[in-house]
C-alpha cells in the first residue's frame, strides 16, 4: 500500500476515535470551600497513564475571596484524580456526570512548606452530604480496614513466609467484603485486585497461580490503579528475566536492528504472554523500563515505540507510548514563557536572560543553606557571567518573605533573584520539592540537567569543563588527569 494511502487512513482512524472518546465524554463538576486559601489557583489532576503514573491538568479554577471554588472537566470512564492547591494535594475517584460538593481543610503551616507531603501535609476533603454508596466512600473504608489488618499481619506474612497469617487476613477481608471478580464493577474490582497484590506478595515464585486467576482474561482494567499496580508489579523487569526470551533475542531485536515483530512473535512463546493485549502492553512498559539500561540502544528503542505508535489498535496503549517518546525525544519542561516577578513587582521569564544556559537555584528566604551557597554562587558569578545566566527563585508562598529577603541580602548578590509567582505547576512537573535545588537550562530554557550540581559540590568542576577556553583547561593539570583516567 503506498505510504500516503496508510498516512491518510491512520489520521482517519484517529478522527475516528477521537470523536467516539468525544461522544461518551460527561461532565464533572466539583465545587465546595477552601477557606484557608483565598485567591489561590485550585486544579484538577487526571491520571489516565498508571504505568507511568503522568498526572494531566484538565481543570483550573480561582478560590474566591471567600473561599468558594467550582470547576468542571469531562470523563469518559472513573478515573484516578487529584485535587491541588499550590504543591498541596487530595486523591480521589472521579465518575462521569456526576457532581461533587467538598469542604476542604488543611494544616495552614504545612500548607506553606514546599513539599508538605513529606510531613503529613495532604489536603483533607469532606463531603457535607455522606453518602455510604459513594465510589470514594466505600473504596476508603476497605483500603483502611486493609491497611490496617496489613499492619497487624504484614510482617509474618512477608518475612516468616508464614501462611496461616495469610489464611486468617484473607478470612478477615472476606468475611467483611464482596471480594470478587467483576470487571464491569470499579469498586469489586478495586478490591479484587488490591487482593491480588496480596495474594502476589505470599506467593511470589507461584507465577502460573497469579496470572490464571488475575490475567488470563480478555480484560485490561486501564483505569484501575489497583489492577495497573498487580499488573506492574507481575511483569516489571519481565522480558529481561523470562527463561522463555533470551538476552540475544533481545539483543537482536533491539540493538542489532529493530525489529518488532520478531519481538512480538518470539515473546508470545511465553505461557504466561499468550493473550496479545497483554503481550503488547507488557513489551511497551519493558522497553520503556530497558531505555535506562545500558545494555540497550536508546535510540532503537525509541523507533520501536514510534512503530508500535503506528500500528497498535490499542488506544490506551498509544497514551503510555506517547507519554513516554515525549519524556524520551523531546527537551522537556521549557520555562521562557514561565512568568515570575521581581523585587519590584514586574513579571519575568526566562526569555528576558538572554542567549545562554541558565542555572537554576531554588531557595526560601529561611534556608541558611541556601544563603550560604548562594554565597558561593557569587564568586562563580564573577568568573563564567559571559558563558552562564544565573538565576534564583524564591519558592515562599508568602511573596512577602521573598521581598524580606531581597531587603536583607538582595544587594549581595548580582544575578536576577525572583519570586515563583504561583507556579507551582511547573515545580511539580520537574519534582522540585526539597531546598535548595537547582537545574540547568539550555539557552531555549529546556531542563538539560534536572539534578545540576551544587555550588558546594561539583559546580566548580562542571563549570571549569563546560565553561572554560580549551587553551587553559589544557594547560591546567586538572584537565590532563581527568583525560587520562
Amino acid at each position: 500500500m503506498p505510504r500516503h494511502r496508510r498516512t491518510y487512513r491512520t489520521l482517519l482512524l484517529g478522527l475516528c476515535l477521537l470523536l467516539v472518546q468525544n461522544l461518551f465524554c460527561q461532565q464533572v463538576t466539583i465545587s465546595g470551600n477552601a477557606p484557608f486559601a483565598p485567591n489561590e489557583e485550585i486544579r484538577v489532576l487526571l491520571f489516565r497513564n498508571l504505568i507511568q503514573n503522568t498526572p494531566e491538568v484538565a481543570a483550573t479554577g480561582k478560590i474566591d475571596k471567600h473561599g468558594h471554588f467550582s470547576l468542571s472537566c469531562k470523563l469518559n470512564q472513573i478515573t484516578l484524580a487529584q485535587l491541588a492547591i499550590r504543591t498541596t494535594k487530595a486523591e480521589l475517584y472521579l465518575v462521569p456526570n456526576v457532581d461533587y460538593q467538598f469542604d476542604i481543610d488543611v494544616d495552614t503551616v504545612l500548607f506553606n512548606m514546599l513539599n508538605p507531603e513529606t510531613y503529613g501535609g495532604y489536603l483533607m476533603i469532606t463531603n457535607p452530604k455522606a453518602d455510604s454508596n459513594d465510589l470514594n466512600y466505600k473504596i476508603n473504608r476497605f483500603d483502611n480496614y486493609f491497611g490496617r489488618a496489613f499492619d497487624y499481619y504484614g510482617f509474618r506474612i512477608t518475612y516468616d513466609k508464614d501462611l496461616s497469617a495469610f489464611d486468617t487476613l484473607s478470612e478477615l477481608l472476606n468475611s467483611r467484603f464482596d471480594i470478587r471478580y467483576d470487571p464491569d464493577n470499579f469498586y469489586l474490582s478495586h478490591m479484587y485486585y488490591s487482593y491480588g497484590l496480596l495474594e502476589k506478595l505470599c506467593f511470589p515464585n507461584d507465577r502460573v497461580r497469579i496470572y490464571n486467576k488475575y490475567f488470563d482474561n480478555d480484560r485490561i482494567l486501564y483505569n484501575s490503579p489497583a489492577y495497573m499496580a498487580l499488573f506492574l508489579n507481575y511483569y516489571t523487569g519481565y522480558l529481561y528475566n523470562s527463561k522463555y526470551i533470551s538476552k540475544d533475542l533481545l539483543s537482536q531485536t533491539i540493538n542489532e536492528e529493530p525489529d518488532y515483530l520478531t519481538l512480538f512473535n518470539e515473546v508470545g512463546r511465553d505461557p504466561l504472554l499468550v493473550n496479545e493485549r497483554i503481550r503488547e502492553l507488557v513489551i511497551i512498559q519493558n522497553l520503556i523500563e530497558l531505555y535506562s539500561n545500558s545494555e540497550f540502544d536508546q535510540g532503537n528503542i525509541v523507533k520501536l515505540l514510534q512503530y508500535l505508535d503506528q500500528v497498535s489498535h490499542f488506544p490506551d496503549h498509544k497514551i503510555y507510548i506517547q507519554d513516554a517518546l515525549k519524556k524520551m525525544t523531546q527537551a522537556n519542561n521549557t520555562i521562557r514563557e514561565v512568568t515570575f516577578t521581581n523585587a519590584k513587582g514586574r513579571k519575568e521569564s526566562i526569555k528576558h536572560l538572554g542567549d545562554k544556559p541558565i542555572y537554576v537555584q531554588f531557595f526560601s528566604a529561611d534556608c541558611l543553606d541556601c544563603i550560604r551557597e548562594m554565597a558561593i554562587m557569587q564568586e562563580f558569578y564573577k568568573k563564567y557571567k559571559d558563558n552562564v545566566e544565573f538565576l534564583s527563585i524564591c519558592t515562599d508562598a508568602k511573596e512577602s518573605l521573598y521581598h524580606r529577603f531581597m531587603k536583607d541580602y538582595g544587594g549581595m548578590f548580582e544575578w536576577p533573584i525572583w519570586h515563583i509567582n504561583g507556579q507551582y505547576k511547573w515545580l511539580m512537573e520537574n519534582d522540585v520539592y526539597t531546598l535548595p535545588d537547582y537545574l540547568l537550562l539550555d539557552k531555549e530554557g529546556n531542563v538539560t540537567l534536572r539534578r545540576a550540581p551544587e555550588p558546594e559540590k561539583g559546580l566548580a568542576e562542571y563549570l571549569w569543563f563546560n565553561f572554560t577556553p580549551k587553551e587553559e583547561q589544557e594547560a591546567n593539570p586538572l584537565f590532563i588527569k581527568r583525560n587520562n583516567n
